[in-house]
């Protein structure tokens, strides 16, 4: 069921997999950390907040988040175009880490390390984690409620991922001593692979979001992305690969990688969570057991 898997390094995999045969999974059945992958529950919850004319794409972030500097929009965060330095590879951040692991900072401690890099203008992709932090306390603004409730009522709970959560401050602890809230909006949430995969067909092939929403969700920024993407992009939190037909989002960090993509209009999706010291790549073995799962459907 599973021929096509292959990640490098000593990695412990949790894969779930949904095709015509139905949904499959092996590994561990708990809730992990995904990282990065948290940006696609956080810009679908924009999205439906947008849908309820509760905020616009085009808003100015810095008129309800002081942090965000003048100019930069929704739009702006959600599809990495805001020319925001990021703060993942700073030093002082890293060391931080590294010292007080189950201390995360603030949004103004992550503003004041990433706001030192250099800015560009507005509009061309550059990956900013920033960007999701400060989109994420924007949400909070809007809606008056912590993220983690507005992520459940309007993301997990229709999508029917129960094992799904963004942590309260001091739930997000892994095993090692380490809380995800590090990552913040940007990469904090836990999942299991079966979620995600039910996540990405009630986004992609189930109304979660309105046509037009998911229209601007799968509007493409050009990405420089050398293999295993092939026609890589990036809409509003989503990776998108047009020669793949792929749509979802990979995500890394301490102990954990991640991985769930999906091939809209063919009811096959994979996701996988490994738990890792050597931060394997998922990204290539999910294309890969995606592409095997096509051509054996095809036989």
């Amino acid at each position: 069921m599973f021929d096509g898997l292959d990640v490098d390094g000593d990695a412990d995999i949790a894969v779930a997999m949904l095709d015509s045969r139905g949904l499959h999974t092996t590994g561990v059945k708990a809730a992990q950390p995904v990282f990065s992958v948290t940006k696609m529950f956080v810009a679908t919850a924009a999205l439906r907040l947008i849908e309820s004319g509760r905020l616009a794409l085009d808003d100015e972030v810095s008129r309800r988040v002081p942090q965000a500097p003048s100019g930069i929009t929704v739009r702006h965060l959600l599809g990495h175009t805001s020319g925001l330095p990021d703060y993942a590879s700073a030093p002082a951040y890293l060391d931080a880490v590294a010292a007080r692991p189950a201390q995360p900072w603030s949004l103004e401690q992550i503003a004041s390390i990433a706001l030192a890099g250099d800015r560009s203008a507005p509009g061309r992709f550059r990956y900013c984690n920033l960007g999701y932090w400060l989109l994420g306390a924007f949400i909070e603004e809007v809606t008056a409620t912590p993220l983690e409730q507005t992520l459940a009522e309007v993301v997990f709970e229709p999508a029917g991922m129960a094992s799904t959560s963004y942590p309260a401050p001091g739930a997000g602890l892994t095993e090692t001593g380490y809380d995800t809230r590090w990552a913040g909006p940007a990469g904090a949430a836990w999942a299991t692979p079966a979620d995600l995969v039910r996540f990405l067909t009630e986004l992609l092939e189930r109304p979660l979001l309105s046509v037009p929403s998911l229209a601007a969700m799968t509007t493409v920024t050009p990405v420089a992305a050398g293999p295993p993407w092939r026609e890589p992009g990036y809409g509003l939190g989503l990776m998108i690969d047009g020669w793949h037909h792929t749509f979802g989002h990979g995500g890394s960090g301490p102990g954990y990688s991640s991985a769930a993509f999906v091939v809209p209009g063919l009811g096959r999706s994979v996701a996988m969570i490994a738990r890792s010291s050597a931060g394997a790549d998922l990204s290539a073995p999910a294309l890969r057991f995606l592409q095997t799962d096509h051509r054996a459907a095809g036989q």
